[in-house]
């Protein structure tokens, strides 16, 4: 797999040796980093966007909460210009990208909104200004 400068989304099962990158984080700590503008480094592969959102209470008001930090960060993170690599268990597209979920499926548009382009089985990708 071959990841441009930006966000990624991943299914874990597409993956193949060597595909994630050395530096690794919880997506807490990854929005900690992006909150404080602290350093995020080039290549990082960030694990547990999909319980994040499936364990909350609203996901869609998570989605919209994730939406206005990148947004409100986009200069920052343009800055950085990272590599973000979130590994999730699965990802599906029906009309759009989406974490199953038993309780509704999550769209990960209403975080990238609609930014996000399919760029193979269970990849999609997004440049950082997810504003337009």
């Amino acid at each position: 797999m071959n990841f441009d400068i930006g966000y990624h989304v991943v299914s874990r099962d597409v993956l193949e040796d060597g595909d994630t990158f050395d530096t690794e984080m919880s997506i807490v700590e990854f929005l900690r980093r992006v909150n404080s503008m602290g350093d995020i480094p080039f290549d990082v592969t960030v694990y547990g966007l999909d319980s994040y959102l499936r364990g909350a209470e609203d996901a869609d008001e998570i989605c919209d909460h994730l939406h206005r930090l990148l947004s409100e960060r986009v200069n920052f993170l343009l800055n950085q210009n990272p590599r973000v690599q979130f590994v999730v268990d699965d990802v599906e597209f029906w009309d759009e990208p989406v974490i199953p979920d038993d309780d509704g499926d999550v769209q990960l548009n209403k975080v990238f909104h609609g930014a996000l382009d399919q760029e193979g089985a269970g990849w999609y990708s997004s440049h950082l200004n997810v504003t337009s």
